[in-house]
């Protein structure tokens, strides 16, 4: 299986491969499951009809879509985004059957064929061919980037299409703001900002997207839980938001260092960054030579290290070589090789695809798609 794309969630990994097909593990219920050879099976019991992995905490991959080829994914804190390539954005609960895949319903209300689709705590994005962003959801902290009519009492709203932007070419969302690049390299933010994660100077939350003041032509960004990145075209980072545990990382000049940053800091990395993610307390990143590096808050075993000490400092995840993608969860991160796939972290709900029994992965396991 040729993976194409790999995201992870609050308590969920996903990844989609080239032929349409959705596998997820983790936090997911397996109805009609039989345990597995040697699975514990007092684990995680809930009732005397739900034991081990059939209480959301799946630790062998499991298709989301059978006959029902996807184009894009996104897990989420509730759901999983997919983008069907016959057009239209599904919305996908973690209850799978081996016959249908994942429960499922359209987003209505979207135009057809999304290119990409994001998702905050509580709010839906779906970006298109032609640059334009749409959203759907809650509408607290104004994490859905346009006014609402002043008719409209319910805290839901319906999808409609953010204004203000340019042409964007990729959406990043933390837990409750949105980062926006647009083609010519401009950054953009709107949605939650107590932290500063905006990068507008300021903790004022934004209902409106405000374009963040960055040096550089930016050619990917990253959003954590309260925390952002930007990396430029030659692989200069640069960050801002919550580095309470160090998650933003070393700002190149110490005497800057602080808990939050307002505003976009070069951040110090010792190579080139080829892509980047960020999760709740930590971050991750790989280098234009393949390696895997992470920093941040480790209690949960996210920097993939022999121990579980908190670093601002990247250290290098050294079993991995060849790293083509990167995805950080809430607490568990993912990392595409030419080796295969690897997962490490938070596993209480099987994420890393381990056994539940193995709360913390500190170190990166290959995960079977056997």
């Amino acid at each position: 299986m040729k993976i194409t794309q790999i995201s992870a969630g609050r308590d969920r990994s996903v990844v989609l491969s080239s032929d349409g097909l959705a596998h997820a593990w983790g936090g997911i219920k397996l109805i009609g499951a039989t345990l597995p050879p040697g699975y514990p099976g007092e684990l995680c019991t809930s009732s005397p009809t739900e034991i081990g992995h059939n209480r959301y905490a799946q630790p062998l991959p499991q298709l989301l879509n059978p006959g029902m080829p996807f184009l894009s994914i996104a897990d989420g804190h509730i759901d999983t985004l997919s983008v069907k390539r016959t057009g239209g954005v599904l919305a996908c609960r973690p209850v799978v059957s081996k016959e249908r895949g994942a429960e499922h319903a359209e987003v209505a209300g979207l135009p057809p064929s999304s290119t990409q689709v994001a998702l905050t705590e509580s709010g839906g994005f779906a970006l298109y061919a032609n640059g334009t962003v749409w959203s759907w959801g809650m509408r607290t902290n104004g994490q859905l980037g346009r006014e609402t009519l002043p008719s409209v009492s319910t805290l839901l709203d319906s999808p409609a299409a953010i204004t203000g932007l340019p042409p964007i070419a990729m959406l990043a969302a933390g837990h409750g703001h949105v980062l926006a690049l647009g083609h010519n390299g401009s950054v953009w933010s709107w949605g939650a900002n107590s932290a500063g994660q905006l990068g507008t100077g300021s903790l004022s939350e934004r209902t409106l997207p405000a374009r963040v003041s960055l040096p550089a032509h930016i050619k990917t960004v990253a959003a954590g839980d309260t925390h952002s990145f930007a990396v430029d075209d030659v692989g200069r980072l640069w960050g801002w938001g919550s580095n309470n545990f160090g998650q933003t990382g070393e700002a190149l000049e110490p005497k800057l260092a602080a808990a939050y940053f307002t505003k976009p800091q070069r951040i110090k990395t010792g190579f080139p960054v080829a892509q980047i993610d960020a999760g709740m307390f930590y971050t991750v990143a790989s280098s234009t030579q393949g390696e895997a590096f992470a920093w941040g808050w480790n209690g949960m075993g996210q920097m993939g290290q022999d121990g579980m000490a908190f670093s601002p400092k990247p250290l290098r995840v050294k079993p991995l070589r060849n790293v083509t993608r990167l995805a950080a969860g809430v607490g568990h991160t993912l990392a595409l090789s030419d080796a295969g796939l690897f997962a490490w972290g938070d596993n209480r709900s099987s994420a890393c695809g381990a056994f539940p029994s193995v709360a913390v992965q500190v170190k990166p396991l290959a995960v079977s798609f056997a």
